[in-house]
């Protein structure tokens, strides 16, 4: 039997550890914190490929919405899965909620073309049928829905996850840190904790999420390069009933059901006032701004109650395709950390356990290379 260590009980290392454990193999994940309580816990999570600008992106992020249909179907239950559907509108002044780049409509023509299911609809129209408490720029407004869209509970899929791993008999959970990860011949061998424990493996998957490069270094190859950081934040609201059906992403805010009587809020254009790497307190300025554009888009949450106000981080390869796989330089050693890592969770998972399983390389892994990332530092 095959022994993996797993560095990361976030969405993505909870998921490979769940199909390796379905595979047959011997899993020893580790994290130090409560699995699923960091990265995860605060992403927007929502299920969606609309943010990718090329077709090669799009075709990733959407396969892996695809996945979670799948993956979903597994099991009795899925309490993590909510496919809502999402809402969606665009300020053309503004880019429509893209930057400087094209216009709200054109990004959805070019997501129609691809074979993303999208219905056109108008304000007056949503708030009469879908969404009565959203307050649009005018009844003319064009709205379109995306019918495949939802969100995810990041913390419960990744509970889950380890349930059913552990209810293998081949699933030990590590609350540590890695200190150290052996490598002998160019081979993985074990990985230290800091705690001094030792465990011998026959691979090392790096699902760190935001501590991938300092892992990553640990195999002692040439440092990562290309590599972004993303601050995002996101409040939590206390509502009386629950005022949003949909994943809402509005000109000025985005907002989705976080629970029955929970409401998750968050902003392009607060998020991209953060400091870099902000992982802290955002300032009461970024946290008034976030919680006005809500009120505006969802005029019922002026009554809500602030519950969580967090700051979450993410690094990823700039190039927006996830490090996945096999480094060559290092036998037994694979990466699996990605923008979008909440939809792409159960693709890589079940991906890279094939790989680690049989060799066999997805035929989408052909821009996730490792490698990549040594060859641009």
């Amino acid at each position: 039997m095959k022994t993996v260590g797993v560095v990361g009980a976030g969405v993505i290392g909870a998921c490979i550890a769940f199909s390796l454990a379905q595979r047959g193999m011997r899993v020893h994940c580790v994290e130090p914190a409560q699995p699923g309580g960091l990265t995860t816990d605060v992403s927007f999570a929502r299920l969606s490929a609309v943010q990718q600008p090329t077709y090669a992106r799009f075709e990733l992020s959407h396969t892996g919405m695809i996945e979670h249909l799948r993956f979903a179907g597994q099991f009795d239950s899925a309490p993590w899965w909510h496919p809502t559907g999402s809402v969606a509108w665009g300020d053309d002044e503004e880019g429509g909620g893209h930057g400087s780049g094209p216009s709200f409509a054109d990004v959805v023509h070019r997501l129609a073309a691809w074979g993303y299911r999208t219905v056109w609809s108008d304000a007056a129209r949503v708030n009469r049928a879908w969404e009565p408490g959203i307050a649009f720029p005018h009844a003319g407004t064009p709205v379109v829905l995306f019918p495949d869209e939802g969100w995810i509970d990041g913390p419960k899929l990744v509970s889950e996850m380890l349930a059913a791993a552990g209810a293998t008999g081949r699933l030990t959970l590590w609350n540590d840190a890695v200190g150290g990860i052996e490598v002998r011949g160019g081979e993985v061998r074990a990985l230290r904790l800091e705690a001094g424990d030792r465990i011998e493996v026959d691979a090392v998957v790096n699902a760190a999420g935001p501590q991938a490069p300092t892992v990553a270094a640990m195999v002692g190859t040439a440092p990562l390069g290309g590599v972004a950081t993303r601050s995002s934040l996101v409040i939590d609201l206390l509502t009386d009933g629950d005022p949003v059906r949909h994943v809402l992403r509005g000109s000025q805010a985005h907002a989705r059901s976080a629970g029955p009587g929970r409401v998750r809020v968050r902003s392009e254009q607060v998020d991209a006032r953060l400091p870099a790497g902000a992982q802290a307190d955002p300032g009461d300025e970024l946290v008034k701004d976030l919680l006005e554009r809500a009120y505006r888009t969802i005029p019922a949450l002026e009554s809500a109650t602030v519950d969580r106000v967090r700051v979450g981080t993410a690094v990823f390869p700039g190039d927006g395709f996830p490090s996945l796989g096999a480094l060559s330089a290092v036998a037994g050693y694979y990466e699996a950390f990605a923008n979008s890592g909440i939809t792409l969770a159960p693709f890589i998972g079940r991906t890279l356990a094939t790989h680690i399983a049989t060799g066999e390389i997805h035929p989408l892994w052909s821009r996730c290379s490792p490698d990549r990332l040594r060859a641009a530092s």
